[in-house]
């Protein structure tokens, strides 16, 4: 309206005196048609440039799927968990990652897990935590294996997670190649709070009577076990101490790993094979303990093995129950060939059974049984080195 009157006062001060209404309203009429050409062209531009310009969206999308390898699918739903308004950003912390040791396959794994990754300070951020992760001993193929099977590990705060993390195993590993093979076996670790679970753990370890090199062991070969949750350690930890094994023994801690993975039911159903064969319960237990592995292996492995060793080698399976080691052998590989080797020098006679040790024989390093078995005896024997 201000407009318009503005419009009349001019018109009036720059024409004539004979004025009329018909020539105001012209006038008025005029005005307020150019004004609406005028706002017409600037909401077409707008139009142009939203249509230039792709959605928000539509650009995480495509850079997902085109940078980032991620399927489309994947990439709308990744899409709802970041919002890239340019390449800038995301494409350094992709450059940061490939200059590290990151393969494709392992970033789209990251990125497809922890989306936001593409949005924080490459340098401000992610950087300080791989220069750690290098501090420590891991090799750039070892972060990048660690980050990209555990993503979020890249959103946790050094200096209160990852650092105390690492001194709290440092605490009862000790040793710095002790402590790679655990975050090797357990790459989630930094995830956990380590310094709450090794208390609680190592207060019920040591109750049970097992000893601190028993425990080192079992951190460093099984931390999956041993940072399961709280139930589940506890049944672990009684079923062993059930069986009957020796917690200031290391054989305690293989039980543990074993039973970590075996249910009862299995333990049950393997000892019904064994006993096929003509082992008693007791023979059983004593294998187990001896030998924890017996029950985790294939039930085909332990046929095809226990009918060898009784029906062609002639072992009486209370013989391989007090041996069980022999069990979890090659059957093809170590068992066949040696027994064969065997038993043509003992039909040639150049060796004598009483003198020999058949689990002995088997449990020898292939350099130390060719020598004593097949180049000793290959000048006067049919026998080849290759054996």
């Amino acid at each position: 309206m201000m407009s318009s009157l503005l419009y009349c006062r001019r018109f009036l001060l720059t024409s004539s005196s004979s004025i009329d209404s018909s020539s105001i309203s012209s006038f008025l009429l005029s005005g307020s048609s150019r004004r609406r050409t005028l706002s017409s062209v600037s909401d077409t531009k707008t139009e142009d440039a939203k249509r230039k310009r792709p959605p928000l969206k539509s650009f995480t999308v495509n850079y997902l799927v085109n940078s980032c390898g991620l399927s489309l699918e994947s990439a709308k739903s990744r899409s709802k968990f970041v919002k890239l308004s340019s390449s800038k950003r995301p494409d350094s912390v992709l450059a940061l990652l490939k200059t590290n040791g990151f393969t494709f396959e392992q970033i789209t794994r990251v990125v497809n897990s922890f989306p936001s990754i593409l949005i924080v300070n490459p340098e401000s951020v992610l950087l300080p935590k791989l220069l750690f992760f290098r501090s420590i001993g891991l090799t750039s193929s070892d972060t990048a294996k660690l980050i990209s099977n555990c993503p979020t590990t890249l959103s946790l705060s050094l200096q209160n997670r990852l650092i105390p993390c690492y001194d709290s195993l440092k605490s009862i590993l000790v040793e710095k190649e002790s402590i790679l093979k655990c975050l090797r076996r357990g790459y989630w670790i930094f995830t956990l709070d380590t310094v709450k679970y090794l208390s609680a753990r190592l207060s019920l370890c040591r109750d049970a009577g097992v000893e601190d090199q028993s425990i080192r062991r079992l951190v460093q070969n099984g931390p999956l076990v041993f940072f399961c949750s709280e139930r589940k350690f506890n049944e672990v930890l009684t079923r062993v101490r059930s069986f009957g094994f020796d917690p200031k023994k290391m054989y305690f801690i293989h039980a543990m790993l074993v039973f970590s993975h075996v249910s009862e039911s299995t333990v049950e159903r393997k000892f019904e094979l064994y006993q096929q064969f003509g082992w008693s319960r007791g023979e059983f237990v004593a294998a187990f303990m001896r030998f924890p592995n017996c029950v985790k292996i294939s039930d085909e492995k332990i046929k095809g093995t226990m009918e060898y060793l009784v029906n062609d080698a002639g072992l009486k399976a209370s013989a391989v129950a007090m041996q069980p080691f022999v069990l979890g052998l090659s059957l093809e590989k170590r068992i066949k060939p040696r027994n064969m080797v065997i038993s043509e020098l003992l039909s040639k006679g150049f060796v004598k059974k009483e003198d020999l040790n058949y689990f002995q024989i088997l449990k020898v390093k292939e350099c130390v049984f060719v020598d004593k078995f097949v180049l000793k005896f290959q000048h006067v024997s049919s026998l080849q080195p290759s054996l």
